[in-house]
């Protein structure tokens, strides 16, 4: 169509972790549907990337603010490069639709691309709230209460001044509509950025070894992990006395490594070069992730390997329709847990009806039909 549509993320698109991959996917859709499209978002290392497709013409926004004046621009408010760049942007060109990616971009530019003339659309990976209740002890002290602040206050004019809302989990849906009953809020989901291959698996006698996979050195990680090792394993070798568990990812902390080393059957696997190759090695995936909001894309790695899923209540959010064919089990606690298991471990799921859920639920296409049937529902395609 010919709508011209601008796309804003924070992520650096050409990193490979689960932010940057969802926004990818997110780009790469809004790209098949509106022909004249620009990207704003951070410098890449990347000259020409493959991701990108033609059509999209790429702005490359690199924050030059000294310490200072990010801590000066923190108490107005200005909590994003983006601030500056956009507005500077949207002096001189205008769109039909506006598309910014994570709340967190859109900190004071909400109200100002309405009045640009555009329709704004808003893609939520999360419930900005939430996420951080259980992050934001990372953050300086000096900018910490600002941030969150105006963090918070940019999901709320975010959800007021967008023409659409677009979460990954049915769950944020149901919680942003109990804030701004007004607001158009719709459920997109997630999906992959690249094609999911058709891919066959081998027949074979299921085993006893688990793994987890994911970042292991920040807190919203770290802390479940913990937790699992301390409250759940000990219930894994109680009905497994043979299991294994098999913790994969980057830059684990020294507390992580520790903690490994003195639990039974439990091996800790830094830095991987191949991900992959590491979880096909498994017969179960775990993500023990229980705060926060959002989809847990470090599932993707089990689902990828055909592994039928455990995983805490909070990390099932946009899982459902894996649950509802066998393919995920959650807990909330140690009984439900051992409850969990037991389904888990009974349930014989085959890789290949693993494999096949997953594509069908997150694949590009199941992605791109779903938002086309949003946007011409609100009248902008």
């Amino acid at each position: 169509m010919n709508r011209r549509l601008l796309f804003i993320t924070h992520h650096k698109l050409d990193d490979n972790n689960g932010g940057a991959n969802a926004s990818k996917g997110f780009l790469l859709c809004f790209a098949r549907l509106f022909d004249d499209c620009t990207l704003i978002c951070h410098t890449m290392d990347t000259t020409s990337p493959s991701f990108i497709p033609p059509n999209v013409r790429y702005l490359p926004m690199q924050d030059s603010r000294t310490k200072l004046r990010k801590l000066f621009d923190m108490y107005r408010g200005a909590i994003s490069g983006h601030y500056y760049f956009v507005r500077q942007h949207l002096r001189h060109n205008r769109y039909d639709v506006v598309v910014v990616d994570h709340t967190f971009t859109g900190a004071g530019l909400s109200a100002f691309i309405k009045s640009t003339g555009a329709s704004l659309i808003t893609i939520h990976h999360n419930v900005e709230r939430d996420y951080l209740r259980d992050n934001s002890r990372e953050k300086p002290l000096l900018y910490r209460y600002p941030f969150l602040y105006y963090c918070r206050k940019a999901e709320r004019d975010c959800l007021r001044h967008s023409d659409i809302n677009l979460t990954v989990t049915r769950h944020d849906a149901r919680t942003f509509r109990s804030w701004a009953p007004d607001a158009c809020i719709c459920h997109w989901g997630i999906f992959e950025y690249r094609p999911i291959a058709e891919k066959t698996f081998p027949a074979s006698t299921r085993g006893q070894t688990f793994i987890i996979t994911g970042s292991l050195n920040f807190e919203q990680s770290l802390r479940p992990v913990m937790a699992f090792l301390r409250r759940y394993w000990p219930l894994v070798l109680q009905a497994m006395p043979g299991a294994h568990l098999l913790i994969a990812g980057r830059n684990p902390s020294a507390l992580l490594q520790a903690a490994c080393e003195a639990t039974h059957g439990v091996s800790l696997i830094a830095n991987p070069a191949d991900m992959q190759a590491v979880v096909s090695t498994a017969d179960y995936y775990v993500c023990p992730i229980h705060a926060g909001s959002g989809l847990k894309l470090r599932i993707f790695d089990g689902l990828k390997a055909g592994l039928p899923v455990l995983c805490h209540q909070v990390a099932a959010a946009g899982y459902e329709a894996l649950a509802a064919k066998g393919c995920l089990f959650s807990y909330t606690d140690e009984h439900s847990f051992s409850l969990a298991l037991h389904q888990l471990t009974l349930a014989d799921i085959a890789p290949q009806t693993v494999y096949q859920t997953f594509r069908d639920t997150f694949s590009m296409a199941a992605g791109l039909s779903r938002l086309s049937a949003i946007l011409q529902q609100a009248h902008l395609l």
